[in-house]
């Protein structure tokens, strides 16, 4: 037989289990049949002897009762008579439509039957009532219940007779006549209901026994040929199992329990090196390294751990080692002591070594071998957890390189490799056992120094900043320093997290970028220089996560003019506030210096930028009305095409949103990236946004610069607004102001007004607008809108600003 025959023939097994189990089944349905059968027709049977009784008792007592005319004799002549009506009760209950079953189990009951019998004699009616002899003793049991009936109505009459008087002699005669013809009718119909009933039983006795016999033979012939079947196609699976065994591509062993090869196949000699007969004579002890072969108390194999699926390793010829999976399970014996364990063996050295690549890959730094940034932080995690449990200390340090970016841009990216790697294999060849170097990403490097405290620390990096010194990297005829700043932070158990060591190793680098570069520094937490960056980089998050949860708000301050009149309509410049979690607020300058200083001042002006956008496009009726809303744009924003292509695909969604902004930059921004700012500048005019220079004359320069920059608006740094009055030089310096943005055409504001003094003499100079706090208080952006959008129908008789209504 084929193998394919043989599948088929397995995939069939199921079914042929199935026959049998049906055929077993119908014979104890049979047998089941053959037993109720024959236990219903004895239960009517019984049920007939006690109908019959009672009907001799009944026909017995009333032949008294003509008699003596004692009404004992007639009440026991009833109480027999109500045992053959019970049952036509409970006949005729079941004879209804819909079959009342309770009504008939009562009659039955009534009828003297045994309470165990009226389930029986109930299905038996119901499934027989219409079969051949069951049919005729309800036919014999109709005309009975006839007679009953008859007697019945005898009784009433001699009741009613007995109460007009005695019966006379020849009325009595009639009586016990009648009696007696009623009793020899019933006989004769009993005999034939009882007769019928047992007919019928052994009829029906007899075809569940042929039926039974036909069901017994068939299954027997069933299961002989599934028997033959099934040894036939075990002794072929037997055989294609050795065939398999041994022509297999996967290792198998069959082993006994002290672990001797009882059977191996080819597959399992390959992998091993080993010849097979060889291996036959092994034990499992010699191929197995120790270490993963597991054993109890009295040295014997712990079987029941090396059942568990695993990866384990294989000792073979030569002392080779092979990884393997193991998959091994317990087949018990025909006999006690005869259990063994069969084992299949699968070599995945290669895929482990693939793995283990892998592993080394995801944790090492490509273009150095050292590890990685994930790695780094792994291992420093692991020594933190060391340090709060048992007080170690540890210096990690934070390297930078100073001249990467000199290399990068002079000699090209393939120099630029060859320098970290130069770096990297100096600093490795300084570093004492137990320390460790990896690679954060970039130019940046972290240095761990085990069992070191900072003072230590500072001295083991002095000789790596000497090592560093007496080599140099010479590429294309030039020579490069290898010079890096540091901040070295200690690991100990007082430190909050890996994140918190990176950031304050980090601002120590930062430091000591700032301090001149090529130089070591510590951070302490009593450094106020080192605590101020600390306070910086905290804010940085806190900023982060203020934009996350919502918590960095907008608020307005009006833009009016400075004559009070309402101009061509409302103008306000945007500001930003932090708002803390326990609610308090702070304005920009907290944090936003440290924004910039770590180059995250695009994320603020996204996010301004998106709110702003998003509260006007809920608003289309202020949008309409709204003259200019000034919003801020940081140095950072301007000169990254990512911000101007952001800009661009919002103006795209919002059209209308342009021609109501204007993008305030500072001047510093402008002088030290003028061309950048000047693209900028060109790209949001030319989608009608307009600009305004912000604090006009810090940069000290501005006058030479603005015939370069296609401005609309110019705004004078508050400091100089502030001290008009208490000095003439700063009242000169906005008088020129001015006077520059009329000869240019440009429009003024002047910032930081706080009274009418101030914008009076504003007004003088020929300033156009004003903005401060005696203008208006900054207020949310959004309770502006609702106030401008409730006060637009009174707004001709509104006041133009506080100061000019004073």
């Amino acid at each position: 037989m084929q193998p394919r025959d043989t599948d088929h023939g397995l995939q069939r097994l199921p079914f042929r289990v199935a026959v049998l189990v049906g055929l077993c089944a119908l014979g104890t349905l049979l047998t089941t049949l053959l037993l109720e059968t024959q236990a219903g027709a004895t239960a009517y049977i019984i049920g007939e002897s006690h109908w019959s009784k009672a009907q001799q008792r009944a026909v017995h007592a009333l032949y008294r009762y003509v008699d003596r005319g004692d009404p004992a004799d007639l009440a026991e002549a009833r109480r027999a008579l109500d045992v053959p009506l019970g049952d036509r009760d409970g006949r005729l209950a079941l004879e209804r439509d819909p079959v009342d079953m309770a009504a008939g189990r009562a009659g039955f009951l009534r009828g003297g039957n045994d309470p165990r019998d009226i389930d029986r004699i109930l299905w038996m009616f119901r499934l027989l009532q219409r079969a051949p002899y069951f049919r005729q003793s309800v036919e014999h049991w109709r005309r009975a219940e006839g007679e009953i009936l008859r007697l019945v109505e005898l009784a009433d009459a001699m009741e009613r007779q007995r109460r007009a008087g005695p019966l006379e002699p020849g009325q009595a005669e009639a009586y016990q006549r009648e009696v007696l013809a009623i009793d020899a009718r019933l006989r004769p119909l009993e005999l034939a209901f009882s007769r019928s009933l047992a007919e019928g039983a052994h009829a029906m006795r007899r075809g569940l026994l042929l039926l039974a016999a036909a069901v017994f033979v068939l299954l027997a012939a069933y299961a002989v040929r599934v028997m033959r079947s099934t040894l036939h196609r075990v002794r072929e699976t037997e055989s294609e199992f050795r065939m398999a065994f041994h022509q297999s591509a996967v290792g198998m062993a069959r082993l006994d329990l002290q672990g001797r090869f009882t059977q191996a196949n080819d597959a399992l000699a390959q992998i091993l090196q080993m010849p097979l007969p060889r291996l036959r004579q092994s034990r499992l002890a010699d191929v197995m390294l120790s270490e993963d072969l597991p054993a109890r108390d009295d040295g014997a194999i712990d079987w029941a751990a090396l059942l568990e699926q695993g990866e384990r390793r294989l000792l073979g010829a030569q002392g080779r080692m092979r990884w393997v999976r193991w998959t091994a399970s317990m087949v018990a014996g025909r006999r006690p002591g005869q259990d063994h364990v069969f084992v299949l063996v699968e070599d995945v050295s290669d895929a482990h070594a693939l793995a283990s690549e892998m592993a080394h890959q995801a944790s090492h730094d490509e273009l150095t071998g050292l590890i990685n940034r994930r790695e780094i932080g792994r291992r420093l995690s692991q020594l933190l957890g060391q340090a709060k449990l048992r007080g170690d200390r540890h210096a990690l340090c934070y390297i930078d390189l100073d001249q990467f970016k000199l290399v990068n841009d002079t000699c090209g990216h393939e120099a630029g490799d060859r320098y970290l790697c130069r770096f990297a294999g100096i600093v490795e060849d300084c570093l004492r056992r137990g320390d460790w170097l990896g690679r954060l990403g970039g130019d940046e490097f972290a240095v761990l120094l085990h069992d070191t405290s900072l003072e230590q620390a500072e001295t083991v990096m002095a000789r790596v900043y000497v090592a560093l010194a007496a080599n140099a990297f010479q590429r294309d005829g030039r020579s490069f320093g290898l010079n890096c700043s540091t901040g070295v932070v200690e690991i100990n158990a007082g430190a909050a997290d890996v994140d918190w060591l990176l950031r304050a190793a980090d601002t120590a680098c930062y430091v000591a970028k700032e301090e001149g570069r090529n130089r070591v520094r510590c951070y302490r937490e009593s450094d106020q220089t080192l605590a101020r960056r600390r306070r910086e980089l905290d804010w940085v998050a806190q900023v982060r996560l203020a934009i996350a949860e919502g918590r960095l708000l907008l608020y307005a301050q009006k833009i009016e003019p400075v004559d009070g009149g309402r101009g061509g309509g409302l103008r306000y410049e945007v500001l930003v506030r932090l708002r803390e979690r326990d609610g308090q607020l702070y304005e920009p300058g907290a944090f936003l210096p440290a924004i910039e200083r770590y180059g995250q001042g695009m994320l603020v002006d996204r996010h301004v930028i998106d709110a702003v956008a998003a509260q006007l496009a809920a608003h289309p009726g202020h949008l309409q009305r709204l003259e200019l809303c000034h919003v801020n744009v940081s140095a950072q924003s301007v000169v990254d095409p990512a911000f101007l292509e952001h800009l661009g695909g919002l103006f795209d969604r919002q059209p209308e949103l342009a021609s109501r902004l204007c993008l305030e930059i500072t001047e510093t921004a402008v002088i030290g990236n003028m061309d950048d700012a000047c693209r900028f500048i060109a790209a949001m005019r030319a989608r009608g946004c307009r600009i305004a220079l912000d604090d006009f004359g810090s940069g000290m320069s501005s006058f030479g610069y603005l015939k370069r920059l296609d401005i609309d608006i110019l705004k004078i740094d508050g400091v100089f607004v502030r001290d008009m009055a208490s000095g003439e030089s700063d009242l000169a310096l906005v008088r020129s102001m001015a006077q520059v943005g009329q000869a240019l055409g440009k429009e003024t504001i002047a910032e930081w007004v706080d009274s009418d003094a101030t914008a009076r003499r504003l007004a003088l100079l020929g300033v156009s607008r004003i903005q401060g706090f005696g203008v208006h208080v900054p207020c949310p952006l959004e309770q502006l809108i609702e106030e401008d959008v409730l006060a637009r129908p009174a707004i001709a008789a509104a006041p133009a600003s506080p100061i000019m209504a004073s």
